[in-house]
């Protein structure tokens, strides 16, 4: 691929800035502020959800593809995701689930009694990085699932090994947090629930709410680390359902004040999560925003630069909710090169907010107070073609990140000098 004519961006990113200042919008001030946006990059996608633990692969049923090159080992995920991060001109976490746990040699331990020594590589590495730290206990793919049940079993020891596993992680996230000096978003998602209709649902329900309870018990520093509860609509073998869905976690966060995750394949197809934002965050002050692409269902698929990314990326922006609210990916696909998988859906939600800190939202929003819809329309569809691309360009150029599809150059030597050899 032909490198960029750096002059050239420069050029096109001062006819950007011109044509920006028209609107009202100082290019240089978003480009310093789409820097600071932090996005956090789930581990998973590595490896197919596998995890260094000797267990079945978490999603054995739902990761699609055998592309080889797969991430084996820490030391290899952590390459892989250096190499993704450095493709990227934003700031960036990385998302950890417990099954990445790496034990010193001779040492045994199981899901409900990790500790943070059980993460000291990865914590090492962001420290000399600068990447901070989420983590999410694996609530599924092991012997003590109770026919698909962890916190919400009716069998008392199968909750009680969740419960201390739930409590080891948010130790787990404390010191990560401490350890990193960034707050460590600790996200619980359980996979319980049903495939058919059940006759009791709230026996179901209130295990769950007994469980947290227990996880809860302790208070940590929220300058370390912060809970956040994320629901679900179904999910394969709990079609019927979810004993931790949507509406019971809001109500549950509200109550007893955590924080909810939103993940965008959690929902109908046509229900979107921009519309849960401005409400959420009304009422309940830490909302972590899982960014995946689902077809048809919650298929977690790459995210890439389309209507809905843009639609949530512009809506954070208009409720200022940059440097509020925590942004993630979620998402895992096989069938093509994982680190190429990565990189598309790191960069183009980069390019969303870049867009969205572009959009001259004032004027949209004097359209709307001075009841001018048809205004509020045109100058909607009119600010889709702004050269925003330019921009982006620019901030690529500036982190040293590659412009444009130069990125695929630096792949295909990765996975030459590197993947190609696993």
């Amino acid at each position: 691929m032909k490198k960029f004519d750096r002059d050239l961006i420069q050029k096109n990113y001062e006819n950007a800035r011109s044509v920006y200042k028209s609107f009202g919008v100082d290019t240089d001030v978003v480009l310093k502020a789409a820097a600071d946006v932090k996005i956090s990059l789930h581990c998973w996608q590595g490896d197919d959800v596998t995890g260094f633990e000797k267990v079945t692969a978490a999603t054995q049923n739902v990761v699609t593809g055998n592309f080889p090159g797969r991430a084996r080992n820490g030391d290899e995920l952590r390459a892989d995701i250096d190499k993704v991060l450095s493709m990227s001109p934003v700031s960036h976490k990385v998302n950890l689930h417990s099954i990445y746990a790496e034990c010193a040699p001779g040492v045994t331990r199981g899901r409900d009694s990790y500790t943070a020594e059980d993460f000291s590589k990865w914590i090492d590495w962001t420290k000399k990085s600068g990447y901070g730290l989420d983590y999410n206990m694996s609530f599924f793919a092991h012997e003590m699932m109770d026919n698909g049940m962890s916190l919400a079993s009716p069998d008392k020891k199968t909750r009680d090994f969740w419960i201390r596993a739930g409590k080891s992680a948010r130790e787990i996230s404390n010191e990560m947090g401490k350890a990193t000096g960034q707050v460590c978003i600790h996200n619980i998602w359980i996979p319980d629930g049903l495939k058919d209709n059940p006759a009791d649902r709230a026996s179901f329900r209130s295990y769950l709410s007994d469980s947290l309870a227990q996880i809860f018990e302790k208070p940590f520093d929220r300058k370390n680390t912060v809970d956040v509860l994320e629901g679900k609509l179904f999910g394969i073998g709990t079609e019927c359902f979810v004993v931790g869905s949507h509406e019971y976690y809001m109500l549950y966060a509200q109550k007893f004040g955590k924080g909810i995750c939103l993940d965008t394949g959690h929902y109908h197809p046509t229900e979107t999560v921009i519309d849960k934002l401005g409400v959420v965050t009304q009422f309940i002050p830490d909302v972590l925003l899982h960014i995946s692409r689902g077809i048809r269902w919650d298929s977690d698929h790459a995210v890439i630069f389309d209507d809905n990314l843009t639609g949530v990326m512009c809506e954070i922006k208009r409720l200022g909710l940059y440097g509020k609210i925590h942004i993630g990916l979620d998402y895992f696909d096989a069938s093509i090169n994982r680190v190429g998988a990565w990189t598309v859906g790191l960069r183009a939600a980069g390019k969303a907010v870049v867009l969205s800190l572009l959009e001259p939202t004032e004027l949209l929003f004097k359209a709307e107070q001075d009841g001018d819809y048809t205004a509020r329309l045109a100058l909607a569809d009119e600010f889709k073609t702004l050269p925003f691309a330019a921009v982006w360009d620019k901030l690529c150029m500036d982190k040293n990140a590659p412009v444009g599809a130069e990125w695929l150059d630096e792949l295909k030597i990765y996975w030459d000098s590197v993947q190609s050899k696993r």
